[in-house]
């Protein structure tokens, strides 16, 4: 039971949050009504989910070694022992192959963006996370397949300002995290993350997160007030209210961030009551300018 249980650690569900990207096209196509598509969602969503648990897996074998030296992140199954370095690659492969093989029974071109989400990873872990900037801009551009292939899933175009506002979110998000980790461990942080850390000096953080947050900002605001989704995605300009939650919660979470209070969205989640709420009410403002006003 509980070799079972480091397995599910392995996995690490509490991160399967970042795949809700995928409902993005479900909610802005207005398609919530719809049995199908929520069934296409879930069924890409499931499929986001075991490709990623599958890339935490390998992930956690190759950086066995600096996981032990971190305070935190030596509980990890592998680094800790917990889980053979065999059968964690096992299992890896194992969520990714099944992970495809669910995608398939969606639609093949959602099987193209789980193996483009896998090749892309694969270059992550096999050495383009140790380059700076470039490491955090290929997380955001998985943030973007997964958006873009929740469209795929049910068979919509996803707004290009849509696809280009979770480009400049994951980005800051991204950046958010390089500075918890250098706030938290210092000049440990090369013995726990060999990488490029003269490029995330203080200063580099502070500036790559102010222009990302302001960048997904702007990009968020233009959709909201773009032709497109006036005319065939709201009918109407109300739109715009909804930048308000999102205003205060990439305002709340870069103040948290930047004093090294939280080292990503997951914990961010965990840790704040009030940013978890700003995202309740963004999602009830959707739901009232898309289907009620």
């Amino acid at each position: 039971m509980s070799h079972l249980r480091n397995l599910v650690r392995l996995a690490r569900p509490s991160h399967w949050i970042k795949n809700l990207f995928v409902f993005a096209a479900l909610i802005f196509a207005r398609k919530v009504v719809d049995p199908g598509a929520w069934i296409a969602t879930l069924e890409a969503f499931a499929a986001f989910c075991l490709a990623s648990s599958g890339v935490y897996a390998l992930n956690d074998v190759l950086d066995r070694k600096e996981d032990a030296r971190h305070p935190v992140k030596c509980g990890r199954p592998v680094a800790s022992g917990a889980v053979g370095v065999g059968t964690a690659v096992g299992f890896g492969l194992i969520l990714m192959v099944a992970a495809i093989i669910l995608s398939l029974t969606v639609r093949g071109l959602l099987t193209l963006m789980i193996g483009a989400y896998l090749v892309l990873m694969f270059g992550y872990l096999l050495g383009l996370k140790r380059v700076a900037i470039l490491d955090v801009l290929i997380l955001a551009v998985g943030f973007v397949i997964r958006a873009y292939a929740g469209g795929v899933a049910i068979d919509v175009v996803v707004s290009h300002w849509l696809l280009l506002c979770t480009l400049t979110l994951s980005l800051f998000l991204g950046f958010a995290k390089r500075e918890g980790e250098r706030v938290a461990l210092g000049a440990a942080a090369s013995e726990t993350r060999p990488m490029e850390w003269g490029l995330y000096t203080q200063r580099g953080l502070e500036h790559m997160m102010t222009v990302s947050a302001t960048l997904a900002l702007v990009t968020y605001m233009l959709y909201t007030v773009s032709e497109r989704t006036v005319e065939k995605v709201v009918g109407h300009h109300w739109m715009f209210i909804t930048v308000l939650p999102v205003l205060y919660a990439v305002f709340r979470f870069y103040g948290r961030a930047i004093t090294g209070q939280v080292a990503g969205p997951v914990e961010m989640v965990r840790r704040d009551p009030a940013f978890v709420l700003a995202l309740l009410v963004w999602v009830a403002m959707v739901a009232l300018v898309l289907f009620v006003i």
